[in-house]
């Protein structure tokens, strides 16, 4: 996730959050549309835990699909049941790899996601107060739409790990076999031509 971007997706989430209820201010009530302030914060809060909770499930599910490779060791075993037990391990990984870079979380809970991040948006539309500044009723609107504008970047960057950005998983481990690779083939003095290009496709023999 580029934070330059993220800094501005947030922004402009906050700026047009706290125009909609300063317009909706115009026509409030003083003391805002709701007649008992406690019961309709009672309301908010249930929504806002449903929210979190939901948020908690996703950024559990989406860490524990990091470390699904579990490493095995044979050393009893022939040569032969060692190279099918490596085999079977690089296949798991790759199978791994693929599913993160696909994404963890399904379809529908981001819909629900983005739904009760709607409802309580709406719902904070209704805590317009003519009588209350207007500074007052931005900072209100505004933190609660940045916090949640933002918690819905960090999962879309936990969904998609495999990026440039900032807090992207790099390629280390792969890069650092390629190194003792190409070691051990100049310390025999032996060139190997690969079977395909940098993206997958082969190359002409």
């Amino acid at each position: 996730m580029n934070i330059i971007w993220a800094v501005v997706i947030v922004g402009v989430l906050a700026a047009v959050s706290v125009t909609a209820l300063l317009l909706v201010r115009r026509r409030a009530p003083e003391g805002g549309f709701f007649e008992d302030g406690d019961r309709a914060a009672g309301v908010f809060g249930v929504l806002a835990t449903g929210f979190s909770v939901l948020l908690g499930f996703i950024v559990f599910l989406a860490f524990t699909s990091y470390d699904q490779v579990r490493p095995q060791t044979a050393t009893q075993q022939s040569a032969y049941d060692k190279w099918l037990e490596q085999t079977s391990a690089r296949e798991e990984a790759r199978r791994d790899r693929v599913h993160g870079a696909v994404g963890v979380i399904p379809t529908t809970l981001w819909i629900v996601l983005f739904f009760i991040a709607a409802v309580i948006f709406v719902f904070m539309l209704f805590f317009a107060d003519s009588g209350e500044r207007a500074v007052v009723q931005g900072m209100l609107i505004g933190s609660v739409v940045s916090v949640m504008a933002l918690l819905m970047l960090l999962l879309y960057a936990l969904d998609n790990p495999f990026h440039s950005g900032v807090g992207g998983l790099k390629p280390v481990a792969m890069e650092r076999s390629l190194r003792m690779v190409d070691e051990a083939l100049s310390a025999v003095q032996t060139q190997v031509r690969l079977p395909c290009d940098g993206v997958g496709e082969p190359l002409p023999s």
